[in-house]
């Protein structure tokens, strides 16, 4: 019975952590309205399994074991672009397909030309509101080759089809994660 009681101590692994590289800066920019929030609540969710009830200022999240990934909600100002702009590792540049490239998105992109161009993810949301699927294809073509002429041939676009209960669909969300994995930062 003596022997049940025993155990040996674990190390506490706090005290070992080394805080490693910063966290990569993820910057998600867009018009009002294009899902903004809905794709960091869809993100947080993926990788902590806790449910974000509103998007407040930057969110980090503890993505592998030696990686943390800072997500922040540009505000729609010229001076948070900026901002956004010098700081930022990535961005993620939500653009609503139905209703296509906004003035904000071109003078984001400016303003990106102009302080240290960072990696620029596309994400093409409410592709669930098109009718037909030649409509669809059609804008989809439409747009990739309007945002490889304004970045570069190649960008990485994303799409995201439709919302399940105020979040994307696992499997798009998935994919984003998977991506934002292997990217390679300046």
């Amino acid at each position: 019975r003596a022997q049940k009681k025993e155990f040996v101590p674990l190390k506490d692994r706090r005290l070992d952590i080394d805080d490693g590289p910063p966290p990569l800066l993820i910057t998600v920019m867009g018009p009002p309205g294009v899902g903004k929030s809905t794709l960091i609540r869809s993100l947080v969710k993926m990788y902590t399994n806790h449910n974000l009830t509103t998007v407040t200022g930057p969110i980090t999240v503890v993505t592998s074991k030696k990686r943390r990934v800072t997500f922040f909600e540009c505000p729609n100002d010229t001076a948070s672009m900026l901002d956004a702009a010098k700081i930022s590792d990535l961005i993620l540049l939500v653009v609503d397909a139905k209703f296509g490239f906004e003035m904000e998105t071109f003078e984001f992109l400016n303003v990106l030309q102009v302080h240290g161009f960072p990696k620029i993810f596309g994400v093409f949301t409410h592709l669930d509101q098109f009718k037909t699927t030649k409509n669809l294809q059609k804008t989809k073509k439409l747009l990739k080759h309007r945002f490889w002429t304004e970045i570069y041939d190649g960008a990485k676009m994303i799409y995201f089809s439709g919302c399940i209960n105020g979040k994307y669909l696992k499997h798009e969300v998935k994919q984003l994660t998977l991506l934002l994995s292997r990217v390679k930062t300046r």
